[in-house]
């Protein structure tokens, strides 16, 4: 038994090193081999420091479409394309023909049925519901008014700031705040009020950090395994889990009084944001 696992692990050596060996030689021809059990991933680990530019450079390779081979046990395979031609045939003209499936949901299971996971019937009728919202008058006007206000208010104060006092700041996280509470006030109503110059830290973006993390994960383990880990709540699903419970919680308590302020009849706004519109519309849907 020994033997056999000595042979396993001298030819994954052996086929990792074939790898970044041909890779190294062909640094700058955009290089596509389907290893053994571990698929197309090898060069993908390679190229990870310039993977953007190496991307582009399969594209082009590939006229601008190629087929992706994941791992054996990671159910993987995907085409990618950025051909307009494909993405119009793919996105407007031909959609029903080119579903997500059931997998993509488990994998993206965090989403719901929103947009982004939903398929066929559901996700026409999210398109019109929000194509609806993104074009109501008062929801143009909270999209000026929210981000002029966060601008001058928070995010030019914070700058000025850090620039008077000679404080290091992390810029990516800076606008990631902002852009945070400005997209909470377009769907939510409320400003989470996490940029200001305390910069204190925020749930939300812990959370997305571990969804995102736990997401990769699962593209890269066997899904039997992450499904396991999901269930018992260890390794990187438990992040997931974390993040699922705060998501969740979050969306309940915001949902709990936007509905007992339309029963008492206070805050009334001349603006509309994303949950006051869909309580408004299922309100009126239902009857």
């Amino acid at each position: 038994m020994i033997g056999l696992f000595g042979v396993f692990i001298a030819f994954i050596f052996f086929l990792v090193f074939q790898c970044f060996f041909l890779c190294k030689k062909s640094h700058n021809v955009a290089l596509l081999k389907n290893w053994p059990f571990l698929g197309m991933l090898p060069g993908i680990l390679f190229n990870i420091p310039r993977i953007f530019d190496w991307l582009s450079e399969v594209h082009e390779a590939n006229d601008m479409t190629f087929a992706f081979k994941g791992p054996w046990y990671s159910g993987t395979d995907m085409l990618f394309t950025v051909d307009p031609r494909n993405i119009n045939h793919m996105l407007s003209s031909n959609f029903p023909n080119y579903p997500k499936g059931p997998e993509f949901k488990k994998i993206f299971d965090i989403l719901g049925d929103g947009i982004v996971a939903a398929d066929m019937e559901l996700w026409e009728d999210l398109r019109k519901s929000g194509h609806a919202l993104f074009h109501h008058q008062n929801f143009l006007k909270l999209t000026v008014s929210s981000t002029t206000s966060k601008l001058k208010n928070d995010l030019v104060p914070l700058l000025d700031q850090a620039a008077e006092e000679n404080i290091v700041i992390d810029l990516q996280d800076v606008f990631q705040r902002f852009m945070f509470d400005t997209a909470s006030i377009l769907m939510t109503g409320y400003d989470q009020m996490s940029l200001s110059t305390e910069i204190p830290g925020y749930e939300f973006g812990e959370a997305a950090d571990f969804a995102e993390e736990a997401i990769i994960y699962r593209h890269l383990k066997p899904v039997i395994l992450w499904r396991l880990q999901n269930l018992i709540g260890v390794g990187v699903e438990r992040k997931m889990r974390t993040a699922s419970e705060f998501f969740n919680s979050m969306s309940a308590k915001i949902i709990s009084t936007r509905r007992k302020e339309e029963k008492s009849g206070g805050k009334k706004e001349q603006t509309i944001n994303a949950v006051t519109y869909i309580l408004f519309e299922c309100r009126y849907s239902q009857i």
